[in-house]
């Protein structure tokens, strides 16, 4: 399990902004929810950074059967992969905590990671094994809310990181393709929620 100290975004010039995602963990910070950015887990999980030689056609490729991701036009994710980080992250760690704040939303590129959740009687619910093209982590970015679940990599895996401070970024110098990114991620969020209710209810 990786272990990491809590963090207020003012905590990190670094990544300090007064954007709209960015802020809304500004706010967020002052509860009890421990506060995670990218910068601490990356360390945390042992991330080493990649430079994929082609990633738009990496991700085009892997949202090419995803029934909203690959309404994503080519021009919009050509401008998209300049927002990305590119990670390779090893097996048995953990991306994401349930019940955590983080400044980040992943796209598994390669590899399987495993989803969880603590139910409030103790259960451990099983909730998903995820697949290339998969967007984890999206709720709590776009929300400011507590992560719903844990994410912890089954395999090696190759990812794409999206921070809250870059989203910023990106809706002020390109507004259009933000707007439909998160069109389409809140969209499979939707239908994602509706499955994951559907296995957890009893």
């Amino acid at each position: 399990m990786n272990r990491l100290h809590s963090a207020s975004p003012a905590d990190d010039a670094a990544e300090a902004d007064t954007g709209f995602f960015l802020h809304g963990f500004q706010q967020a910070s002052t509860s009890e929810a421990p506060y995670v950015l990218w910068s601490q887990r990356r360390k945390a999980i042992h991330a080493q950074l990649l430079a994929p030689a082609d990633p738009a056609t990496a991700l085009r490729m892997v949202w090419a059967q995803d029934a909203a991701l690959s309404l994503l036009q080519s021009p919009f994710i050509d401008q998209m992969v300049q927002y990305l980080e590119f990670y390779q992250v090893p097996a048995d760690q953990t991306l994401i905590q349930q019940g955590e704040l983080g400044d980040y939303l992943l796209i598994v590129l390669s590899g399987q990671v495993r989803v969880d959740r603590q139910l409030a009687n103790g259960q451990s619910v099983h909730l998903a094994d995820t697949h290339p093209g998969e967007v984890l982590g999206e709720m709590s970015l776009f929300d400011s809310s507590p992560r719903f679940s844990s994410c912890t990599t089954s395999t090696d895996c190759a990812l794409a990181v999206l921070k809250a401070d870059t989203l910023d970024a990106m809706m002020e110098l390109d507004a259009s393709t933000a707007a439909y990114l998160l069109a389409l991620f809140t969209r499979k969020l939707s239908t994602r929620l509706r499955q994951t209710s559907a296995r957890i209810e009893p």
